[in-house]
């Protein structure tokens, strides 16, 4: 039996908002971090059941489950291939750098909300890698 998670399964989504509420890199990497709050979608290219919704408030994430809300209540839907969300959770690449290079995809709201906040993004999918990851969905 293994102790790694499915990739964006709840138990997986749990342990990920402890690992980035705990990584004070991404708090301060918010341009703006009192005013981020916000609704958003990660999602996997090829995979449309593997995604996860988050909520955050003034840079905290108070939630983050499986599929729960709205497309019309989310600001941003994220998209990106395992291999992508793996890189980045390892640190092989940073997020920003996936964005420009096209592997990390803006289906819904503003691609300037990555660029703003820039040191946030990538220290959120870094904090990814702290979850130990069942890649295999």
């Amino acid at each position: 039996m293994s102790d790694k998670l499915k990739f964006f399964s709840q138990e997986w989504c749990e342990r990920a908002l402890e690992a980035v509420n705990a990584n004070t890199e991404v708090y301060k990497g918010f341009k703006d971090p009192d005013s981020f709050t916000n609704r958003m979608e990660f999602g996997t290219i090829g995979k449309d059941d593997v995604a996860c919704h988050i909520e955050w408030e003034k840079a905290k994430i108070v939630s983050w489950t499986i599929r729960k809300f709205d497309e019309s209540d989310l600001w941003l839907k994220i998209n990106g291939t395992l291999e992508t969300w793996q890189r980045a959770a390892v640190g092989d690449a940073e997020g920003g750098k996936l964005l420009l290079a096209g592997k990390v995809k803006f289906a819904k709201g503003p691609m300037s909300a990555a660029i703003e906040n820039a040191g946030a993004f990538n220290n959120f999918l870094l904090s990814w890698g702290q979850v130990p990851t069942d890649w295999d969905v």
